[in-house]
């Protein structure tokens, strides 16, 4: 009995989900809930491209390939041996005059791939229009280009990415709006030599960033950028086993009301056993040095199965913590365990997951205009937990079934605020036209329950908040309003013919009914204290591939 409870509180203890909160059905704005917390401050990759997480949280903004290779962290070189050019277009067109459309290009080749990718969105932005720019460009652009190369034991390449925001934004004194410019480049290059492999990779992130908003601190353009050059070198066993030695030097330059510059440098040591992954490194910053360590399990037991990740992470403070002089430490420390127990069988999977994260911040005794009154100085430490099951079955007969519960704490700068999720997905698959036509069919039922608003995400300086006491940086544990909570249906038909997708989607199926029917109810709900209110979306998609 003592191990199954030990076993059950290892579980509370992990998770391994990756959530888009939206602002809006559009996909403009938003946040993403990681294992649990609030993803901020910290560096993200989309194919080869780095992502500054300064003021680009939001991986969803720049379109769904950039949302796809944010998920999905493993690049696909299986087809450099195939010769074939391969084309797509989708189109997506939704209320409140939502327009995105996307298209790509991919050519593989003599051990060569070229990559081509554009997408756009114009979106108003539900009933109050805060999305609207007053002009006739796009409030979302995208554009990628990489071309890789594999011949013999060298395998190198480069990427380039442009994203150009330029979208309304919801402001209750002005007319909000946001002009955002980010370019960003990579350049890698690996060798295998026997046993030995070596890896070299420079990355350089561009961005202009200006905000008319009365949420923002700073008026004008701000301007950052960031370098990173990264080096390893690797040995791989017969057994499997690896070690690698690598290290990585970091460079941003931030210029607000002044110019603000940091460099940090990282060294470590990892290796992969088996089912075990570890890392130990050290980062350094002119007079600070803190650990880095990573350790990562996983392991089936015929039916039964268990993943543990212990992560200690450090990274420097947010810029905006620095300019407003919260603190003068450059580096920050947050240690995050995860991890997931389950049980499957062919028709069947359970799982317990959760996630406990220890968050430092070392705060310096200082008044300023921003933040009410005095804030208190030392080492300030918030701890936050996540922890759930999920359920999945297959045994009903032609429908698949997922339901998601999970629970967090609600009082610090960690979370959400939504201290209960449900999540109950189910879908049919079945075909038409003697087999010509396969037509997939979802609806899902999702609660957020037991809210509270002790923080938010700021709207412009992308960092955790206090939505009292005016914005405050750090929440008070006391200062809390709890909301009413919220229930919403979505639900989508998509048909596949060939290589060719419609696709038709109903976003908050109840106030679509309401509305309907001239209901003087409503299902809006509010998800951020100054953005307006959530409603419904429908939307009708379409998606062509093509090859040569």
């Amino acid at each position: 009995m003592k191990q199954i409870i030990y076993l059950f509180l290892l579980a509370r203890l992990c998770s391994q989900q990756v959530e888009f909160i939206p602002f809006d059905w559009g996909g403009q704005f938003g946040y993403v809930n990681k294992n649990g917390a609030i993803m901020w401050n910290e560096d993200w990759q989309s194919n080869r491209l780095l992502f500054d997480g300064t003021w680009a949280i939001y991986p969803k903004m720049y379109g769904h390939e950039i949302e796809d290779a944010f998920l999905n962290q493993t690049p696909d070189t299986s087809s450099f041996d195939s010769s074939r050019v391969t084309s797509y277009f989708k189109y997506d067109q939704g209320d409140y005059l939502l327009d995105r459309f996307s298209f790509g290009s991919n050519y593989t080749g003599d051990g060569r791939q070229v990559h081509l990718h554009g997408f756009k969105r114009s979106f108003a932005g539900g009933i109050f229009n805060q999305y609207d720019n007053d002009f006739h460009q796009p409030i979302q652009q995208t554009y990628t280009a990489s071309y890789e190369s594999k011949k013999g034991q060298d395998h190198a390449g480069i990427s380039f990415g442009h994203f150009n925001t330029f979208s309304g934004i919801a402001d209750s004194t002005t007319r909000g709006l946001l002009d955002n410019r980010i370019t960003i480049a990579n350049t890698f290059w690996d060798r295998s030599f026997g046993v030995f492999n070596s890896k070299i990779s420079i990355d350089q992130f561009l961005q202009r960033f200006q905000a008319n908003h009365s949420l923002s601190e700073f008026t004008g353009v701000r301007y950052l950028t960031r370098s990173r050059i990264m080096g390893e070198l690797g040995w791989t066993g017969p057994d499997g086993t690896t070690f690698h030695f690598g290290t990585e030097f970091n460079q941003r330059n931030t210029r607000i009301d002044s110019l603000k510059n940091v460099n940090w440098s990282k060294y470590y040591l990892k290796g992969d056993w088996s089912d075990l992954h570890g890392m130990m490194g050290l980062v350094i910053s002119k007079d600070e040095m803190m650990p880095e360590i990573e350790l990562n399990y996983f392991k089936n037991f015929e039916r039964y199965f268990v993943s543990f990740e212990y992560d200690k992470n450090v990274k420097p403070t947010h810029v905006y913590e620095s300019q407003i002089k919260l603190t003068r430490k450059i580096l920050t420390q947050k240690t995050t365990i995860t991890g997931e127990l389950g049980w499957k069988s062919r028709k069947n999977k359970i799982s317990f997951i959760g996630s406990h994260f220890n968050f430092y911040n070392d705060m310096e005794n200082i008044y300023t205009p921003f933040l009410s009154g005095i804030l208190p100085s030392g080492l300030i430490k918030y701890l936050h937990s996540n922890y759930g099951f999920n359920y999945q079955t297959t045994s009903i007969p032609f429908l698949d079934v997922n339901f998601t519960y999970s629970n967090q704490k609600t009082d610090n700068v960690l979370s959400d605020g939504i201290a209960d999720k449900f999540n109950l997905n189910t879908k049919t698959h079945f075909s038409l036209f003697d087999g010509f036509m396969l037509v997939d069919a979802s609806l899902s039922l999702n609660g957020w329950l037991n809210r509270e608003w002790s923080a938010s995400m700021h709207p412009i300086e992308m960092i955790p908040v206090s939505n009292y006491s005016g914005w405050e940086m750090w929440p008070v544990p006391d200062s809390t309003e709890e909301l009413d909570d919220v229930w919403f249906v979505n639900g989508s038909i998509t048909a596949y013919v060939s290589t060719f997708t419609i696709k038709y989607e109903w976003f908050n199926i109840t106030e679509i009914i309401l509305a309907s029917i001239g209901s003087d109810q409503d299902n809006f709900f509010e998800i951020h204290p100054e953005m307006p209110r959530l409603g419904r979306q429908m939307n009708l998609s379409l998606e062509w591939h093509f090859l040569d």
